[in-house]
């Protein structure tokens, strides 16, 4: 018998392009799979049931709080988040009903909820949770105070009085209506919230398309 050697050889080189292809296929696989789950973070001072209320907030809307790229993709928000929504604030608010919201980060995390609401009363219940939350300490949630108030202004067709929200009308991006001269400042400052002439920066930057869009001051302490 003869033995074609470099037909041999042309074999064995197939088959190790095979398997090692075979090894990345897996890794190629599971790199486009689509994450099915949120980052869960180790907290000491958030109980699992009020962190998993505030990841699944997050995850509907496309982010994975805690992950190291918070954008979850391929993602789209799903006309169900309403009723997802409603489960959740029925949930936040049995537990702060039975007094199990305790730490300055759960009453942040419980504002997070109560934040989307288009119910004038729950953004008020925002607003009072996360007063709560810098009260105990948890600062992060001064800018989120001022948000929910802003929100509540605008739910009872009131103008916002610190600057953070954005909305689009025919004519394009509007802070409006806004009363600018209610607070000052240096007391916008002290809930997070940047100054007026950054807030124009802001603006331009939502009509430009850009992503530099926050109003939270960088140092909030």
């Amino acid at each position: 018998m003869v033995i074609d050697f470099n037909a041999t050889r042309a074999v064995v080189l197939l088959l190790s392009s095979l398997t090692a292809f075979g090894s990345l296929a897996p890794a190629l696989g599971q790199q486009d799979k689509p994450k099915q789950s949120p980052t869960i973070p180790n907290l000491p001072d958030a109980k699992p049931e009020i962190l998993d209320l505030v990841l699944q907030d997050q995850w509907d809307r496309c982010n994975d709080m805690f992950g190291s790229n918070h954008q979850v993709e391929p993602c789209s928000i799903k006309p169900t988040i309403a009723e997802h929504d409603a489960a959740r604030h029925s949930k936040a608010k049995d537990l702060l009903g039975q007094g199990k919201v305790e730490s300055g980060r759960e009453y942040f995390f419980v504002a997070m909820l109560f934040q989307h609401s288009s119910d004038s009363n729950e953004l008020m219940l925002a607003h009072v949770l996360a007063v709560t939350a810098a009260s105990k300490g948890f600062f992060r949630a001064k800018w989120m105070a001022a948000a929910t108030m802003d929100r509540y202004l605008q739910s009872i067709n009131q103008p916002q009085i610190f600057g953070t929200q954005f909305k689009m009308v025919a004519g394009g991006w509007t802070m409006e209506p806004y009363s600018r001269t209610t607070i000052s400042d240096s007391l916008r400052v002290q809930w997070c919230v940047v100054p007026l002439p950054e807030q124009e920066k802001v603006l331009k930057a939502y009509e430009q398309g850009g992503t530099d869009t926050s109003t939270s001051t960088t140092d909030c302490k």
